[in-house]
């Protein structure tokens, strides 16, 4: 892995993140290396700065550039300016007063891009217990009534906002002829922000509602619906294949098998495993996180799964994507567990984009298919 901060494995490893996402529209190298020098690593203040500044920088671009009706170029700045307001968020505490405006910056900023993709995206609302998730809905080209497209569900892990997952392979399936939808389920983006909804072990439950949209669209076939996770979302998506039938192939993008051992292997990530599990305390969180774990239902899943996994993880080692893929009883399972110093070991592949996301995507699209 590509080490900016060679004393920091992990703060290089999120700049690794950021570069990455360019690769489908969420930054540039560039400006990612520039601003990255200007950082302290290990320095919260100095990252919430630097990418806050030039996210405003490259908002601004944008909107001069829909100011004289050059769409295709706002396009391009302000879906690079929703990504670095994303990385100015990520982190400062949730008490923080910075946070939530900073946050609202990045999903405006998405939304105000979204007449501009093609096909444009559509908000909508997932109904869940008496309130609404809120998600983006994407129709593949050409999708309609009489011409339905296969539908996918990409859920997001511990840290990732609904806006960040079209950076994350959902423009790549898109592109390769799914309608996507995608939401900001219990525990994650503005779900968790502005509803005050924490995580639960049993995520079929939102999953379930958000399937009963897709397959309500007419733009996609019920019949051919797919499911993602990345990271912490490598369990909510196996959780929910367990119980989701509709679903007709699974991709583990990222596997986590128990969910407290990230708490215990990765202290990092703690403070944010105690905001969305609602944690009154490290000990209470920790607790709860124990009911996030895959041992009773992983046998239960019954479509064809993909597993894709590092070697040189350092948040969930690869013993998570051997028993999520060794506790599988279908025939028609893979696992890709990429060597440690090969393209593709750390987490969720960041260091291997150009080739694991088409590979993902492809994969995806032939069981859906069948």
């Amino acid at each position: 892995m590509f080490k900016f901060w060679p004393e920091n494995e992990d703060w290089s490893w999120h700049l690794l993140r950021t570069i990455a996402e360019g690769n489908y529209g969420g930054g540039e190298a560039q400006e990612c290396l520039r601003t990255a020098a200007r950082i302290t690593a290990g320095d919260k203040e100095s990252w919430h700065v630097e990418w806050k500044a030039l996210a405003d920088h490259v908002a601004h671009l944008g909107e001069e550039a829909l100011k004289q009706g050059r769409t295709v170029t706002a396009r391009d700045h302000l879906l690079r300016a929703c990504n670095y307001y994303r990385w100015a968020e990520f982190f400062l505490p949730a008490t923080d007063p910075r946070r939530l405006p900073t946050y609202q910056r990045c999903i405006d900023t998405f939304r105000r891009v979204g007449p501009y993709i093609d096909p444009p995206l559509e908000r909508v609302e997932i109904p869940y217990e008496g309130t609404a998730l809120q998600g983006y809905f994407y129709a593949a080209k050409g999708a309609s009534a009489e011409n339905p497209s296969p539908g996918a569900i990409y859920i997001a892990g511990a840290d990732v906002l609904k806006e960040e997952l079209y950076f994350l392979a959902g423009r790549a399936l898109i592109e390769r002829g799914f309608s996507l939808l995608v939401m900001d389920g219990p525990g994650q983006g503005e779900t968790l922000r502005f509803q005050k909804i924490v995580s639960r072990p049993d995520y079929e439950v939102p999953a379930a509602a958000a399937f009963d949209v897709l397959a309500a669209r007419p733009e996609v076939d019920e019949n051919r619906l797919g499911l993602i996770g990345r990271s912490f979302g490598g369990y909510y998506a196996t959780r929910a294949a367990a119980f989701e039938k509709r679903v007709k192939g699974l991709v583990v993008f990222g596997a986590l098998f128990e969910a407290v051992e990230l708490y215990d292997d990765y202290p990092t990530i703690r403070f944010q495993l105690q905001w969305l599990t609602g944690g009154a305390s490290p000990d209470d969180t920790r607790e709860r996180l124990k009911q996030f774990s895959l041992r009773p239902v992983i046998g239960e899943v019954s479509c064809p799964v993909l597993v894709i996994h590092g070697e040189g993880d350092h948040l969930t080692p690869a013993s998570h994507a051997h028993r999520t893929f060794d506790g599988l009883t279908v025939e028609d399972k893979r696992l890709i567990l990429y060597g440690k110093d090969e393209p593709g070991s750390v987490h969720c592949q960041y260091n291997s984009f150009p080739t694991t996301i088409p590979d993902l995507c492809d994969w995806l699209l032939s069981r859906v298919n069948r």
